[in-house]
């Protein structure tokens, strides 16, 4: 099994993860810890619409030239379903993308606005920061009360 077929299901419970921490949120969603933080739906919306982004980047193998400082379009996502509707829709481009991606490639670098990482790290960004938020949605839940972690 090559690392990028590796990738693919860790990613996809990832996903299964931060939905269903959101969706356990239920009105809590437009929660602000402070003025500052994000919503838990932003969260949801960031992780649902970055996936296109990703995997063009991939297939590519570089960055477009002009990076926008929102690589994803969150207009239209109100609710958990939405975004998962939409990261179900779009997923299979990415995994497509990741799957594909020569394994003698993986240790080369690419230069990004947020720093240079090696391929394999950068395509892991795609697993880790829907857990990163898993684990924000977490906190959120317990601090209002869900302390069951059934999930």
């Amino acid at each position: 099994m090559t690392y990028q077929d590796a990738l693919v299901p860790l990613i996809e419970s990832a996903y299964d993860d931060l939905f269903k921490n959101a969706e356990r949120l239920g009105d809590k969603l437009q929660y602000k810890a402070s003025e500052s933080t994000r919503t838990p739906m932003e969260m949801v919306i960031e992780c649902a619409t970055v996936p296109p982004f990703l995997a063009q980047v991939i297939q590519d193998r570089a960055m477009p030239a002009d990076v926008p400082s929102e690589p994803h379009d969150s207009s239209g996502f109100e609710t958990v379903a939405a975004c998962k509707a939409h990261f179900d829709s779009v997923k299979g481009g990415l995994f497509e993308a990741i799957r594909h991606f020569p394994s003698d490639k993986l240790l080369e670098t690419i230069e990004t606005p947020w720093g240079v990482f090696t391929w394999r790290d950068f395509m892991s960004y795609a697993y880790w920061n829907p857990m990163y938020h898993v684990g924000q949605l977490a906190y959120i839940q317990m601090i209002h009360g869900d302390t069951s972690m059934d999930f």
